[in-house]
């Protein structure tokens, strides 16, 4: 019995470090950000933080852990002035200066992007359709993540040596595979090209036309991709991993996908201008740059101008990430709310969770990345939750939800019993994987759809009372914790035992194998890249999750089959080698 209770306690402690402890909605301080983020810092996840918030009147900044080099004798707090990099985050910068150009006068947001300049950058046509300046905003374009004739294995600064004329030369010969407007593709590509037109088309350097005109008006005095001594300075470190410094990135002349630095003053006084435009011209972009202009569909979010805006229809974000840095931006007007996370390491998803979970605390609700009706066609279960944190001992589920754990009894009057036994009846060793990330696809399987809320019935730990709750939302924020927190935790594999290799493969290298791979004419095999999650979907098929032996070898054991991909030294695998009974086959890639 104390063998039992031992173990009880050490798996409630482990899902109780991923969550926020709350009850109901709470201003946020101080000393709530600064609890929510500390054990980031004392577990040695992160090197340092800085953290800001705005929540109606209150306002605070906190900054944590350490801003410069691991190895430094002497280790030195951040404060209001230390500089980070800002990552992808500076596309939102770049989509303001377009709605700033737009403004004025100068490019008209539905025209095509095709404009002179000194790189002979010209875009490619499919179906008639020329991308358009917003197709190249919204990440609809066409374009790739990221340039074919782009050397990725450059691992430091991989802009530093990429420039205009570069990029002239691979979209001369680039055919796209999708007409623009026609679909989502997040592109690096795409952003950093849009910056250096806009800046083209106003006669000045990206990093001129920044300071110009966001950077002054908002007084962001650090904002900048040129850095000088002083600010040289006062650069937070980077560091590839907690202890590891490594270079800030540098770029040629195509920053605009995420080449700012800035402050986290600069980025309080850029939320706040969010929440509260001011007059005049740039105020009128901030205004065009918010507003929603492609709706969230299967290929990706809702989106205004560079802005993500989740499935709540108030809150925008982004987030960005270099070889040394990671940050988050989320801003909600109707709640009168904005975080801001900078942070000197390159952690995959700690920051983003950490940004999520305080937005989560501060409205005391979960936010959805987008509604049900626009995620599911009524074919497929939507990827949604009503906890936030799921943990397994034997046949019992511990929940957490609203920030407190609970032992989950049922949902929908479905008794907790029943769905183990769905679960492991329709996926075997993976049944607790599937209830902790796909709960509505095990619900669906018992034949119960359910809706945008559920109802729970769930027991307190410690006083064993029991609490029904009717109208628990189901969200696509909770399942994106969860799934955050299986990578945390040792994330249970499709065997039911952690990846043996412990490997990490990076979003740029899983977008290498990305792509449909046909066998023969009838039988053709589609790898996605969902949420991290690689998957393939052979014709008439369900999909199936990979997972990986090597950076080229990836299987899936409940079909016991192993897909081998034949990359060349840079670009997209050409082909794949599908290992299963004993024989192999080659399937080519499909242009189309």
């Amino acid at each position: 019995m104390k063998r039992y209770i031992l173990r009880l306690i050490i798996c409630l402690a482990i899902y109780s470090l991923s969550s926020v402890q709350i009850l109901s909605a709470q201003n946020l301080s101080d000393e709530i950000v600064a609890k929510a983020a500390t054990p980031l810092v004392q577990d040695n996840v992160v090197d340092g933080l800085s953290l800001g918030y705005i929540h109606g009147d209150q306002y605070g900044t906190v900054h944590l852990g350490h801003s410069n080099s691991a190895k430094s004798a002497e280790k030195l707090t951040a404060n209001d002035s230390t500089i980070y990099e800002t990552g992808s985050i500076c596309k939102v910068f770049t989509s303001l200066l377009l709605a700033d150009a737009v403004v004025r006068g100068e490019i008209k947001l539905d025209g095509d992007a095709n404009v002179p300049n000194a790189a002979n950058i010209k875009f490619p046509t499919k179906d008639y359709r020329c991308i358009k300046w917003i197709d190249l905003s919204t990440h609809r374009s066409g374009l790739p993540r990221l340039p074919e004739n782009m050397d990725i294995s450059r691992v430091i600064a991989p802009y530093r040596v990429y420039d205009s004329k570069k990029a002239a030369a691979a979209l001369s010969t680039l055919e796209l595979t999708l007409a623009p407007g026609m679909s989502q593709e997040y592109s690096n590509f795409a952003v950093s090209v849009l910056g250096y037109l806009i800046a083209e088309n106003a006669g000045k350097s990206y990093q001129d036309l920044l300071q110009e005109r966001i950077a002054k008006p908002l007084e962001m005095v650090d904002c900048s991709v040129d850095l000088s001594e002083d600010q040289n300075g006062r650069l937070a470190t980077p560091h590839a991993s907690f202890g590891e410094p490594t270079p800030k990135w540098n770029w040629a002349d195509l920053p605009g996908a995420g080449g700012a630095c800035a402050s986290l003053d600069d980025m309080m006084r850029f939320a706040k201008a969010q929440l509260n435009p001011p007059e005049g011209k740039l105020g009128e972009a901030i205004e065009l740059a918010w507003t929603l202009h492609t709706k969230a569909d299967a290929s990706g979010p809702a989106m205004g101008l560079g802005w993500m805006i989740l499935g709540d229809g108030e809150t925008h974000w982004h987030n960005g990430g270099t070889g040394g840095s990671r940050s988050m931006l989320l801003v909600n007007r109707k709640e009168k709310l904005a975080v801001v996370v900078l942070c000197n390491t390159a952690v995959n998803h700690e920051v983003d969770q950490l940004a999520m979970q305080l937005m989560t605390l501060a409205t005391g609700e979960g936010i959805a990345d987008a509604s049900t009706s626009q995620t599911t066609d009524g074919k497929t279960p939507p990827k949604v939750s009503p906890f936030t944190s799921v943990g397994f001992f034997e046949e019992k589920i511990f929940v957490n939800y609203a920030g407190k754990t609970y032992l989950w009894q049922e949902i929908d009057d479905i008794p907790v019993a029943k769905i183990i036994a769905a679960s492991k009846k329709h996926f075997g060793d993976i049944w607790q994987k599937r209830i902790r990330e796909d709960l509505a696809e095990v619900l669906w399987k018992m034949d119960h759809k359910p809706g945008d809320t559920v109802k729970l019935k769930l027991q307190d730990f410690k006083t064993k009372d029991v609490s029904v709750i009717d109208s628990a939302a189901m969200t696509e924020a909770n399942r994106k914790l969860l799934r955050e927190e299986g990578k945390r935790f040792g994330k249970v594999e499709s065997d039911g035992k952690k990846n043996p290799n412990n490997l990490d493969i990076d979003a740029d290298h899983r977008a290498r194998l990305v792509g449909r791979y046909q066998l023969n004419p009838n039988f053709i095999m589609t790898v996605k890249d969902r949420d991290g999650q690689l998957t393939v979907q052979a014709t008439n098929k369900s999909a199936l999750e990979l997972t990986p032996d090597s950076k080229t070898h990836w299987s899936n054991k409940i079909v016991k089959a192993t897909l081998e991909f034949k990359l060349p030294n840079k670009g997209p695998a050409k082909s794949l080698i599908l290992h299963q009974n004993g024989g192999k086959q080659t399937a080519k890639r499909m242009k189309d």
